[in-house]
């Protein structure tokens, strides 16, 4: 069962950009999948078949961030030419991570190769959030600068190709992490969970 945590960050700048008005407003959230189990074995074999999804994997992850967001570009006429008035962006930021539904069902010399685990995936987790605020602060500039145009409608091509270019950027810029991060990362879920391989990641069809 995925529970909704509390609102963890709310974030609304009123600002000049290329003297244009601009709002930026960002939320994150954390919702948690339940594992439980006797032991850490147990809790890693439940994080590979409960996971969430990851699209970009094919297969659950044990943990996963995701984002969704909205632009408004206002515009006006002057002087001939179709200009940007302002710009506003809202993002909301999800993270999936585990949560341990039963403590006392997990040994006591566990606890604490959970805690660490737990704080290893939701620090990498942040980390991909922190890449989503950087797009959102790149689309927020860079619609803001777009050139005058002799017609407000090109407005909207134009803002699709950006949207296009940098969320390809972000992409590119998250997936070069996670490949940086991958060794290291497993790496240390095997120092403290030594025989997690064994158990496949789920793949959802």
């Amino acid at each position: 069962m995925v529970k909704i945590g509390v609102l963890a960050f709310m974030l609304s700048i009123c600002a000049m950009a290329a003297g244009h008005a601009s709002n930026l407003k960002i939320t994150e959230q954390t919702r948690y999948y339940s594992v439980s189990g006797p032991n850490i074995q147990a809790l890693v074999k439940a994080m590979t078949r409960r996971g969430p999804y990851s699209e970009d994997h094919g297969r659950r992850a044990v943990g996963l961030a995701d984002y969704k967001y909205r632009t408004n570009v206002k515009t006006f006429k002057k002087d001939g030419l179709c200009r940007v008035k302002s710009v506003s962006i809202s993002m909301q930021i999800y993270y999936f991570v585990p949560k341990l539904s039963r403590p006392k069902k997990l040994r006591a010399r566990d606890h604490s190769k959970w805690r660490r685990i737990a704080a290893m995936i939701l620090r990498h987790e942040k980390q991909h959030g922190r890449f989503y605020k950087r797009l959102a602060r790149e689309l927020q500039v860079t619609l803001a600068r777009m050139k005058p145009q002799k017609s407000c409608s090109k407005f909207k091509s134009m803002e699709k190709k950006i949207r296009k270019r940098l969320e390809k950027r972000d992409k590119n810029r998250n997936r070069n992490f996670d490949r940086a991060q991958y060794p290291p990362f497993n790496a240390g879920l095997a120092a403290l969970a030594p025989n997690w391989r064994k158990y496949k990641y789920r793949r959802v069809s």
